[in-house]
């Protein structure tokens, strides 16, 4: 049986480094909904890879998670802190469908894959009277 006795609720300000860095010493995962991460969530993901906290947003910002790759993927692998960020209803649809597209060619198909683009094009909503 888990013991939930320690659960609570921690409210911290996302721009402020002298609140967050304890929360994030604190505990071991570290899951932010922040958003826009652009603005927000720069802060959290650095602080998470300094101390070796392990890290889950929800985030859709492409861009921006290929900066805070490029920025804290050394931090993040010298201290053994796992980022995992884009795991929201922008990117884990896509992912899974890709990931499980991908085992059905090699599995019953036999074809090899390598590299698997994905485009989105303009889709417009025509409301029905």
């Amino acid at each position: 049986m888990v013991d939930f006795t320690y659960l609570g609720i921690e409210l911290a300000n996302v721009i402020d480094e002298a609140q967050l860095k304890p929360l994030v010493e604190s505990t071991c995962v570290f899951i932010t909904t922040v958003g826009p991460y652009c603005l927000y969530g720069e802060l959290i993901f650095k602080l998470c890879a300094e101390a070796g906290t392990h890290y889950l947003d929800c985030t859709g910002e492409v861009p921006w998670v290929a900066r805070m790759i490029k920025k804290y993927e050394d931090t993040a692998k010298k201290t053994g802190a796992i980022m995992v960020p884009q795991n929201g209803i922008e990117s884990a649809p896509a992912d899974l469908a890709t990931w499980s597209m991908a085992q059905h060619l090699r599995k019953d198909l036999q074809a090899a894959t390598r590299d698997v683009v994905v485009t989105i094009h303009k889709v417009t909503y025509v409301a029905s009277n």
